[in-house]
């Protein structure tokens, strides 16, 4: 395989993960119903709400007239509208999980890494939290104790 042909598959890979993990984390078109609770979908749908404010105020005056320019224009646009967006998600989380922990409730939440990966992330009132990420042959758990030790764990399969 030449470089060429390398490049293009990892690029189409990497494009193949970041929209899977857009349409996970902001769409809600693959999360099962039973693997969040209203307010962690309440924290995508803000996500999801800047990221059409931000498109709306970027794009207001139109498209430039040049296809090449306009489509350079459209693609900025939409990053700068997925990094506000996912800032305003990560910060309705964090604010959720301080809410949910404040009334002696475990905060849980869902989600996909952008390369794809499954997590659920656990935080608990006393400040500690944990965290499981599966990947392809292999499942990743970190978590924290109440004195403060951070533990990873990492099982790997026996193929």
């Amino acid at each position: 395989m030449s470089v060429i042909q390398r490049l293009l598959k990892d690029l189409t890979a990497a494009a193949f993960h970041a929209l899977k993990w857009f349409v996970h984390e902001f769409l809600l078109l693959t999360i099962h119903p039973a693997a969040g609770s209203r307010l962690a979908t309440l924290c995508r749908v803000i996500g999801c709400l800047v990221i059409v404010a931000s498109l709306r105020a970027e794009l207001q005056d139109g498209l430039l007239l040049d296809t090449a320019a306009a489509a350079i224009q459209l693609g900025a646009a939409g990053l700068t509208a997925i990094l506000f967006g996912n800032i305003a998600k990560e910060f309705a989380f964090d604010l959720a999980a301080r809410l949910t922990t404040w009334r002696g409730r475990p905060f849980v939440r869902n989600g996909l890494t952008v390369g794809g990966n499954p997590f659920w992330e656990t935080q608990f009132r006393d400040g500690t939290w944990m965290r499981c990420e599966t990947e392809a042959a292999r499942v990743i758990c970190e978590w924290t104790e109440a004195d403060g030790r951070c533990n990873r764990l990492e099982v790997q399969a026996i193929a």
